[in-house]
């Protein structure tokens, strides 16, 4: 059965290998970012691993700033895209989890909002936070299930998405710094 564009066996299998051996539910990512002069970038991702098998990818993620942040507009910014990846990974749970409780989606619409204070950036005062203090954002699910089960649906995405997790709890940060000879 196919719901919401997701193979609801493939997901069930999916989800009982993961269950029956623990092993198998790793999933490694990585990105390498390229500064490209001014404030503009580019992010490459060519693989990520799953069950400690390397699979091969191939995007490139452009990011740029505002020119009024100065920047030349080629692209969303890093605040941009850490938004809409927020915004991708609950979709993602949402098409798939609504999919695995029979919910057939019409449509699925997310918008993010945050402010940031330009003074804790730019390092002007320390006692500002140069992230947000608050990230809000607002769900728009058309279905014809009973609004209890979307609310379940909710609640379940809240608790499971990776990137909501992310948002809503410190992760730890392991720097490690290079320097290279001129």
């Amino acid at each position: 059965m196919n719901l919401n564009g997701i193979d609801v066996a493939a997901l069930k299998c999916l989800v009982e290998e993961v269950r029956d051996n623990a092993e198998k539910g790793t999933a490694a990512f990585k990105v390498k970012t390229e500064w490209k002069g001014q404030t503009r970038t580019v992010s490459t991702v060519s693989a990520y691993e799953l069950n400690g098998t390397k699979v091969s990818r191939d995007f490139e993620i452009p990011a740029d700033e505002p020119t009024e942040l100065l920047g030349s507009n080629t692209a969303a910014n890093p605040q941009e895209l850490l938004m809409a990846a927020l915004n991708a990974c609950m979709s993602v749970g949402y098409a798939a989890n609504a999919a695995a409780m029979g919910i057939k989606l019409d449509s699925l619409e997310i918008e993010t909002e945050g402010k940031l204070d330009l003074r804790g950036f730019l390092g002007l005062d320390p006692a500002i936070k140069p992230g947000y203090e608050a990230v809000n954002y607002t769900v728009r699910i058309k279905s014809n299930a009973p609004r209890e089960m979307v609310e379940e649906l909710h609640q379940l995405i809240m608790k499971t998405s990776p990137n909501f997790s992310n948002f809503a709890t410190s992760i730890r940060m392991v720097p490690h710094l290079v320097v290279e000879g001129a």
